[in-house]
């Protein structure tokens, strides 16, 4: 990989976000559009579901609406997650038959983490890799991720947990056997961030500097901040599917 083209941080709402990361994900794998790296964030706050879940067994819908969390289902797969706009997102798309990304899923996803393993520890904190896809510190969960595999392309995104609004976590509905296999009594022992565990807050765009250049180093890659292409345009018609109700409840 000679090029990551990044897409610098912005705010977005969810339906926005899911349908942005499978415009780029198309393009990529159509050879329109290079590597790409996009990092965003969520505002309103948000709950996405993987693609396989069943939307009421994940998520407490009235607590959702009461709060204005929106509710969206990605095109990864996955668990439940909680976003709000305190966590840092980002997305991966490379062709499918790229070789700097392997082929098998635990592989990739120990290669794409590999860089936001070695951002965390720059800034001290001392992160480490947990099969399949989760980023810990400790035995707590400070990143996690999802993958999929389409349009001739692996997208894979996750979250960075710069901080986290507690008080909204009710929005998901935690399986105690999940949390019991992961040593966790609830989903806040299950978690921490960067604030908590340095004691203090890093912003978006400062991590988010860090995180491009461990992609570079660990990608053997420059990378190129741009705009969207024409083709990744179509992201407005994509978002008119996160929007709507069938895709959200197809399951």
């Amino acid at each position: 990989m000679k090029k990551l083209r990044v897409i610098g941080f912005e705010f977005g709402d969810a339906p926005f976000n899911m349908a942005l990361d499978e415009a780029i994900m198309r393009s990529v794998g159509a050879g329109k559009s290079p590597p790409t790296l996009r990092l965003y964030g969520w505002d309103p706050p948000a709950v996405s579901i993987g693609y396989f879940q069943e939307i009421r067994e994940e998520v407490d819908l009235e607590f959702c609406h009461e709060k204005g969390i929106q509710v969206v289902r990605r095109l990864s797969g996955g668990g439940a997650v909680l976003h709000t706009p305190k966590e840092l997102t980002y997305s991966f798309s490379v062709e499918a038959n790229d070789p700097s990304v392997p082929q098998d899923i635990q592989g990739s996803y120990l290669k794409i983490c590999a860089p936001i393993i070695s951002a965390l520890r720059e800034i001290g904190i001392p992160a480490s890799f947990r099969p399949v896809n989760d980023i810990e510190v400790g035995k707590r969960k400070i990143s996690g991720s999802a993958q999929t595999r389409r349009f001739g392309a692996v997208l894979q995104h996750g979250t960075i947990l710069l901080g986290m609004d507690y008080s909204l976590l009710p929005a998901l509905r935690a399986r105690a056997e999940k949390l019991t296999e992961k040593g966790a009594k609830d989903i806040a022992g299950r978690i921490t961030t960067v604030a908590e565990t340095l004691g203090k807050e890093v912003g978006h765009v400062e991590f988010s500097r860090i995180l491009v250049r461990k992609f570079e180093d660990h990608f053997g890659a420059v990378a190129d901040f741009s705009d969207l292409s024409e083709d990744e345009c179509i992201a407005p018609t994509l978002e008119e599917r996160y929007r709507s109700i069938d895709w959200t409840f197809r399951r």
